[in-house]
């Protein structure tokens, strides 16, 4: 109280939060909700396709081209949710792959597979994040 001078101004907050910022651990913990959201996400589909779903007993009389989009995806979703629980760079390889393909199909391929701009947007969105989180951390990791 005596003004010694010791009060911290608002920039040194912020450059200690940054100091104390664990990039490593918020990657990890990034990685692991995207692999609950995958693992949510290849079991959907795997209901769907079993004729619990929306569909119902109506699979197979889908179109061929989402029936395969539906079956790479209920293997490579789940596929994905263990490599990024398991934090394995095959992991984060098989999650872009499905992320990527799933976007590309939404987006070149309106006619068959319909339009779903949200779901585009959360595959882009994630990719951005994880690759600022890494990026941050690969940074981070080199001062240390």
């Amino acid at each position: 109280m005596g003004g010694s001078g010791d009060a911290e101004r608002p920039g040194d907050v912020e450059a200690g939060f940054w100091k104390r910022f664990d990039a490593r651990l918020t990657l990890v913990i990034y990685v692991r909700f995207l692999s609950a959201v995958f693992l949510f996400a290849g079991l959907m589909r795997w209901a769907t396709i079993l004729g619990l779903g929306s569909v119902g007993d109506n699979f197979l009389k889908l179109p061929a081209p989402v029936i395969v989009a539906t079956l790479f995806f209920a293997v490579a979703d789940l596929v994905a949710a263990v490599g990024l629980w398991l934090l394995a760079s095959w992991g984060t390889v098989v999650w872009m792959i499905s992320a990527l393909t799933e976007t590309a199909l939404y987006g070149a391929y309106n006619p068959q597979f319909g339009s779903n701009y949200p779901l585009m947007a959360f595959h882009i969105g994630t990719v951005a994040v994880y690759a600022l989180l890494s990026a941050y951390y690969e940074r981070t990791r080199d001062r240390l």
